[in-house]
């Protein structure tokens, strides 16, 4: 409905019908996505015409969940890191997250670390907790995000960590960040499979 409608302005006068100038290139730019974010597959089954405005307009939620399609369901990962890092770049934050994440799960460490860093998690730990929380929720709609190559990435990735307090809450260091992301994606991808 929203693709057929979007020159309906609901702040406009609604004495004034003409909506000749209402520009689709903002509409479907700005255009709220929040609820195919929480839920995905609607995006992907029901909505393809809006799916495909909004990416041709530059929707960052629209890219962001486009990424997450490709990536867990597709299976089309190129596609999937596209997406995201559209989303990313134009500053989305979930974006920076998940690629971060994933980059992480595929063992390429260090783009992972910058990824994440984007966040500025070591001056503001909330936004990237906030961004898991809404990373984990998204994905928890989607069935099979679980690879056997991520378990080894995480077992890799400890091995690397060179820091004795990996279990204290109340100090972290650049490497147990990582791996307590990664560990607790690896976590969660697993209970999804079961």
């Amino acid at each position: 409905m929203s693709v057929n409608n979007y020159n309906n302005n609901p702040s406009s006068d609604s004495s004034n019908n003409d909506h000749s100038s209402s520009d689709p290139n903002i509409y479907f730019r700005n255009l709220s996505l929040a609820y195919f974010v929480a839920q995905p597959m609607e995006f992907l089954t029901k909505h393809k015409r809006l799916r495909e405005e909004c990416l041709k307009h530059g929707n960052l939620e629209g890219h962001y969940i486009e990424g997450i399609l490709a990536f867990f369901v597709e299976k089309d990962k190129s596609k999937g890191f596209f997406h995201l890092r559209q989303a990313a770049i134009g500053g989305y934050r979930d974006g920076w997250y998940l690629l971060g994440l994933l980059m992480l799960a595929l063992e390429r460490f260090y783009k992972g670390e910058k990824d994440f860093d984007k966040l500025q998690w070591k001056t503001n730990l909330s936004v990237s907790d906030h961004c898991k929380a809404r990373v984990m929720k998204t994905l928890s709609t989607i069935c099979g995000i679980m690879n056997a190559g991520y378990y080894t990435a995480m077992v890799n990735l400890e091995c690397l960590t060179k820091c004795d307090q990996k279990n204290s809450s109340n100090h972290i260091c650049d490497g147990c960040y990582y791996y307590k992301q990664l560990k607790e994606f690896v976590e969660f991808a697993m209970n999804q499979y079961n």
